[in-house]
């Protein structure tokens, strides 16, 4: 029996049958063996080398037909290796874009419930009922308030789940689109005109999120609570957990009762830092109940109850403060300065706990970043510019002057740093 026959009994049809095609001769069996390592990087050389050593003394047609089926197999093998990463992409990707959707899903419901909050309570002023903010309850009574509600706890429900299954490197900065969401439909639902301004910073933020949609990161190292626990531990976590609630304590203590009630940061780097620490317990509360749902026992883990209470307490400190902030200062300083102290804090808390960012390109990094800098722009623009008088009509005259005669004058005054950070005192 030759050589090819051989070869063909034992793998039949496989095209390396034609590595002893071009053998006639045991001795080129080595060569052979040489050129297949290099193109399959077959790693188990010793292995190969002593099969071939032994079987070149007791049967050459042997030798040969066994090295086509170790040849084969390391094909297979290195199929299925391709196979199963190809699989756990496409599932990192398909959570990636479940997450994805219920936080765009989140900012439609959220931005939607101010507006329907909003014309419960218009509603209930042209009826002469006592207005919320003078101590009535009469909201209550108010479908319009109720719907409201309901589509808030819809949104945040959704941003809740969207933790479990995208980075939260993507979900937070794109809690802006509610912002957005709000500005848009206020404009169709409560009659509010939106200038210029807030007309270029709808369209930065659009851009900014889709800029951040695309270089995110879209696999997941955490898939588990006891994944979970091991990041935890992390003396880096460690180091940035105790310096957040030291800082936090500091500001409290000593920073709230003397400045306070003068500078806007005092109250929103407590809301902040705290915040940074709640959404990792949100994203560990996610992925428990997402483990919940495929059949593992997570309620059973001391884990899950205590990002339970930590998340309780903290968030219980960010209403307080946040509150506090919201009453004392202009809501158009207070909600752009917020949402860029509290995002920042939440990616780095994230950078250190997941390290989204270590299987980050340079592209992907520099334009997350990108994309956030250009939402701050566009939340700036929709919140510092808002009571401006400024639109389409009046641009012509801005950029050449109003004609002789004409009563049209510039509408905005300009504010001090001091005023925009803590001298307004009395708008609320």
């Amino acid at each position: 029996m030759g050589v090819t026959n051989v070869c063909e009994g034992y793998v039949k049809g496989s095209v390396h049958c034609v590595i002893c095609r071009l053998v006639p001769t045991v001795c080129k069996l080595k060569k052979v063996y040489s050129v297949w390592n290099g193109l399959l990087d077959v790693s188990h050389d010793y292995l190969l080398d002593d099969f071939i050593t032994i079987g070149l003394r007791r049967s050459p047609e042997a030798s040969a037909a066994g090295l086509c089926l170790l040849v084969e197999c390391e094909r297979k093998r290195k199929l299925k290796s391709e196979r199963l990463k190809m699989d756990d992409g496409a599932f990192y990707r398909s959570d990636f874009y479940i997450g994805l959707s219920l936080a765009i899903i989140s900012s439609f419901f959220i931005g939607g419930s101010f507006i329907l909050k909003k014309k419960g309570l218009l509603r209930l002023a042209s009826k002469g009922s006592m207005r919320a903010g003078q101590g009535g309850y009469a909201y209550l009574k108010e479908w319009l308030w109720w719907a409201g509600l309901i589509s808030m706890g819809v949104g945040e429900a959704a941003n809740f789940a969207a933790y479990a299954f995208a980075p939260a490197t993507l979900v937070t900065p794109l809690g802006a689109m509610s912002v957005l969401v709000s500005a848009m439909l206020s404009t169709y639902f409560l009659n509010e005109k939106l200038n210029i301004h807030g007309k270029v910073g709808c369209v930065l933020c659009i851009l900014g999120s889709t800029v951040m949609v695309i270089h995110a990161p879209q696999e997941e190292e955490v898939a588990s609570l006891s994944v979970m626990a091991e990041k935890l531990k992390d003396p880096g976590f460690i180091i940035f957990a105790i310096c957040i609630v030291v800082s936090a304590m500091i500001l409290i203590i000593f920073v709230v009762p003397h400045y306070g009630q003068k500078n806007v940061l005092v109250y929103i780097l407590i809301c902040s830092v705290i915040g940074s620490l709640s959404v990792s317990c949100v994203k560990g509360l996610g992925i428990g109940i997402k483990d919940l749902f495929a059949g593992t026992a997570a309620l059973k883990e001391p884990l899950f109850w205590a990002l339970l209470v930590c998340l309780v307490i903290c968030v219980s400190i960010q209403i307080s403060y946040l509150n506090k902030a919201l009453d004392i200062f202009n809501t158009s300083i207070v909600t752009p300065i917020y949402y860029v102290f509290f995002t920042t804090s939440v990616m780095v808390c994230s950078a250190i706990l997941f390290k989204e960012w270590l299987r980050m390109s340079t592209d992907g990094v520099v334009g997350t970043v990108s994309g956030f800098l250009t939402i701050i722009m566009g939340i700036f623009l929709l919140h510092a510019f808002k009571d401006t008088t400024f639109s389409w009509d009046s641009l012509p005259l801005y950029l050449h002057g109003a004609p002789r005669g004409s009563t049209w004058k510039q509408s905005y005054i300009a504010l001090s740093t001091h005023e925009i950070l803590g001298g307004d005192m009395d708008k609320k």
